[in-house]
């Protein structure tokens, strides 16, 4: 359990210099965006109910693709593959920027243990 809690800690405080970037902030609105977009597609050309719409453009933009839900029409398959290239994009700049932040958060870490050990040998 104190495993966990640091761990969740130390997620907070990524997130928290993620949140504070302004290209994350575009990225989480892109991905916001792109999910409604999918959403309402799936939901009005392929006639999937508003859950399975958004379960189906989650899955894709996870790059899961359980295949227990597809696209049945020609045009729905077409922007499928369309769909999957722009979210691939985003899914790479997300893990990019979560990285970014990671490494961030870590740098930080070590520079205040440095002044810590810094303060109590001094």
């Amino acid at each position: 359990m104190v495993a966990f809690a640091l761990l969740f800690r130390s997620l907070w405080h990524i997130l928290r210099i993620l949140f504070r970037q302004e290209e994350q902030k575009a990225l989480m609105l892109a991905v916001l965006f792109i999910l409604s977009i999918g959403t309402i597609f799936y939901h009005n050309i392929e006639g999937m109910t508003y859950l399975d719409a958004l379960y189906f453009s989650v899955m894709t933009l996870a790059t899961v693709g359980y295949g227990d839900l597809s696209p049945q029409t020609a045009f729905g398959k077409l922007f499928s593959i369309l769909y999957v290239f722009v979210r691939v994009g985003i899914l790479t700049a997300l893990i990019a920027n979560f990285n970014r932040a990671l490494a961030e958060y870590h740098k930080k870490k070590r520079h205040n243990e440095r002044k810590t050990e810094t303060s109590n040998n001094g």
